[in-house]
């Protein structure tokens, strides 16, 4: 189904008051002494969840529309919710307790003229569960070292039974994401063990190869040397995107024709180091570096937002290439596509054409938490329910922490305001370790993951409340 950015928008607001009110109920009871019963708090939510759906998932993966019969739902409803759940006081407990009464009864009338309009089509089992039961989406931002903090987010999710039936990710974010979707359950000593035997010489290269599709720079990053290993499908290739235990969506930005403001060897020479000295980066050069991907942010308008995995067309992506173009940080890191692979040379070219692009780099520069086109590629039937949590993690928020990255930072964070009206939770990780760190010892690893426990762990009541299914209210 295609999706038109104003119809997105279009349909996120209406769907967007009623999400947020059970989110604001749910947080009350989370963070409360419970001052709401269950079977009532259960009431609730299904009917701001009936409200929220726009179209339901048949047995045969046929998407039946619903609006015709929620729209007047919804409007009939907005203004008590509004009242209730949504006030600049918070939740107001007596309208909340009132607002039960009058929901239910309606929520019943709407649900059973969804019954008798589809019977035979869904089955009422699947309605409740589509109504009752929300999949979780994990969208991780990039930023170097500052992302091994959703390691340890990774794992606070298992240990509440909590797996993302999604992701979407940008940079070093889809890096984790891609040893993390190998398999359903996360398996943290695979993931870390994998990352502790990388060797940085054999990981970074001086580049010394030609470019095709990606932008020049001072290093080349080699993830299928170093990685390929922990990437095979059953019969020995290379994973592809729609092979994934956990499906992806990468963020990627294309530079289109023309729109470079520099020569691309600009770009190759802007960091000269010698091999030996490839780690340490001086602050010249890194002021240098900034300097240069802050003029790409700024003019991050005239470029292309890709989502590697989010069409036909690339779903069958490999997937350390997704990455890899992924983590190229202009000016620092190249990745490329140089190998004998026909399938992905016609691929990447087929897209190039489509685009009118010149160069592919991190996808940090126009999508640095690409919470909106997970949320879209949803409403575009992804998924075999359109009732979602969205969990966004970004550790490049501002940070004064670290004024050497805060002003590249702030403007990243204007790509990222975009997102958070798709975004169900947003989590801004202040501790960890600094962006340049990307290859930390593992003392220093295992710092950024209990940080990243420590940080998120607050808010897991209300992860764990929102994404574990509930009981539909009796008739």
């Amino acid at each position: 189904m295609c999706l038109a950015t104003a119809d997105l928008d279009a349909l996120r607001s209406k769907v967007r008051p009623f999400e947020e009110a059970e989110l604001s109920l749910v947080r009350s009871l989370a963070d409360a002494v419970r001052w709401l019963g269950e079977r009532d708090e259960h009431a609730l939510r299904y009917a701001l969840n009936l409200a929220s759906v726009t179209k339901l998932r048949a047995p045969d993966g046929a998407d039946v529309e619903v609006e015709p019969l929620n729209d007047p739902y919804r409007q009939e409803i907005l203004a008590p919710v509004t009242e209730a759940l949504l006030s600049r006081d918070g939740v107001d407990r007596a309208a909340t307790a009132r607002l039960v009464g009058l929901l239910t009864p309606r929520a019943q009338a709407v649900r059973g003229a969804l019954g008798s309009a589809f019977h035979g089509k869904i089955p009422a089992a699947e309605i409740e569960r589509q109504l009752c039961e929300k999949a979780l989406v994990l969208v991780c931002g990039g930023g170097g070292g500052v992302g091994f903090a959703y390691l340890g987010a990774f794992e606070l999710l298992e240990q509440f039974d909590l797996r993302p039936r999604l992701m979407a990710g940008t940079s070093m974010g889809a890096v984790l994401q891609l040893l993390r979707a190998r398999s359903p359950s996360y398996q943290p000593d695979e993931v870390e063990g994998a990352i502790r035997d990388l060797a940085f010489r054999q990981l970074f290269r001086i580049l010394r190869s030609e470019s095709r599709y990606g932008l020049p720079a001072t290093g080349q990053l080699c993830l299928r040397e170093e990685m390929g290993q922990y990437f095979r499908d059953p019969e020995g290739g290379t994973l592809t995107l729609d092979r994934l235990a956990i499906p992806m969506l990468v963020a990627v930005t294309g530079i289109r024709n023309g729109a470079l403001p520099h020569d691309p060897s600009y770009y190759e020479h802007l960091i000269d180091l010698r091999p030996r000295l490839f780690r340490r980066v001086n602050a010249r050069g890194l002021s240098a570096m900034l300097a240069a991907v802050g003029e790409l942010v700024r003019q991050r308008d005239r470029f292309a937002r890709i989502y590697l995995g989010a069409d036909p067309e690339t779903r069958s992506f490999d997937a350390l290439d997704a990455v890899g173009f992924s983590s190229a940080v202009p000016g620092v890191v190249h990745y490329d596509v140089l190998r004998e692979d026909p399938r992905m040379h016609a691929m990447l070219q087929s897209l190039f054409r489509k685009h009118d692009l010149f160069r592919l780099v991190d996808g940090g520069l126009v999508d640095n938490v690409p919470a909106r086109a997970a949320w879209r590629e949803i409403q575009r039937g992804a998924l075999d329910t359109r009732n979602v949590f969205v969990l966004a993690l970004d550790g490049f928020a501002p940070k004064l922490s670290q004024p050497l990255w805060y002003g590249i930072e702030q403007l990243v964070a204007q790509n990222v305001a975009r997102n958070r009206p798709f975004m169900h939770l947003y989590k801004a990780f202040q501790g960890g370790l600094s962006p340049s760190e990307v290859m930390p010892r593992p003392s220093r690893l295992r710092l950024a993951i209990q940080r990243g426990k420590q940080e998120l762990f607050p808010d897991m009541p209300l992860v764990a409340r929102m994404c574990r299914p509930f009981p539909p209210p009796s008739a």
